[in-house]
């Protein structure tokens, strides 16, 4: 066995490895950060529905100065990914003992104007009456949006199947309005390869800072695929739940109703003897989440 190296060992190559030899981009842990909250109904007798929501916040500086983004900050070199988007989690919403998973990885050239910046997208599940966002004198803006991505129509032909969806964001306080529509194109072959284009409509007061709302987008799309087959929406209830605050949540992430909801949650929850303090309607089954449950495919 040969060895051509110009290094007597490992130890001498690392001592005196050049790390400007190759360009490095800049990388930013960005967290999108979910959860549900009670729609507002006309009839106060009716159980309130559920909406789904995250959290952006207002950018303070160029570029983009003034449009909301995804909470997000730069890696640092002493942690790894994981602990990072942790640490920004706990630094937005003062908690970190929540689920969170690592997304996917955005780096398409030109997404920020800076420099070659690469985004690590993750996700993170938390039930709202967990959350204490944090009210510093220098911290930025935040604000609660409701999220909806809604099919408007659907075409086929020999080569692709067509989508077309509308993507809302509305602030909590209803003082901001973001509306996209999504085209979508799936090739109709054993790769189903897509292509999606977006366009903000005129009736939009604001955009969304870089290319965040592909990321939302994206972020939104593996939420409703992972609630099929996981327990992950149980992450925005509290550890006892009836069967129809179950459903909203289900049925807020999905945006659609669900039916036969019971059946399909199968063994994935469990009936309890315990009560509910405090809930206005007359008292329901109580449930929790089966800690035996596996998916079966």
């Amino acid at each position: 066995m040969s060895c051509n190296s110009l290094y007597k060992n490992e130890e001498e190559f690392l001592k005196k490895y050049d790390v400007s030899i190759y360009e490095r981009p800049s990388v930013t842990n960005d967290v999108i950060i979910f959860t549900t909250s009670d729609r507002i109904e006309k009839n106060s007798r009716k159980v309130p529905k559920k909406g789904m929501q995250i959290l952006l916040i207002k950018r303070d500086d160029y570029p983009d100065i003034g449009k909301w983004a995804i909470p997000g900050g730069f890696v640092r070199n002493n942690e790894s990914l994981e602990s990072g988007a942790i640490r920004i989690l706990k630094e937005e919403t003062g908690i970190d003992n929540v689920y969170t998973e690592q997304l996917y990885t955005f780096g398409e050239l030109n997404r920020d104007p800076r420099t070659r910046v690469i985004s690590i997208g993750n996700i993170a599940l938390i039930s709202k009456d967990k959350i204490t966002l944090k009210k510093e004198k220098n911290s930025k803006e935040t604000k609660w949006f409701w999220v909806e991505k809604s099919l408007l129509d659907s075409s086929k032909d020999e080569s692709f199947t067509t989508n077309r969806y509308k993507l809302n964001f509305q602030s909590e306080d209803n003082e901001i309005d973001i509306e996209y529509e999504i085209i979508e194109k799936i090739e109709r072959s054993i790769f189903r390869k897509k292509e999606e284009k977006f366009k903000l409509l005129s009736n939009s007061d604001q955009e969304l800072a870089f290319d965040h709302n592909k990321i939302i987008n994206y972020a939104v799309d593996r939420i409703r695929n992972k609630i099929e087959y996981t327990p992950i929406a149980l992450n925005l209830l509290p550890k006892l739940f009836t069967v129809k605050e179950l459903q909203n949540v289900y049925e807020a992430i999905m945006g659609r109703e669900i039916l036969n909801f019971r059946r399909k949650m199968d063994n994935m929850i469990i009936e309890t003897d315990e009560i509910i303090e405090g809930k206005p309607f007359r008292p329901a089954k109580v449930f929790k989440f089966n800690e035996n449950f596996e998916h079966e495919f």
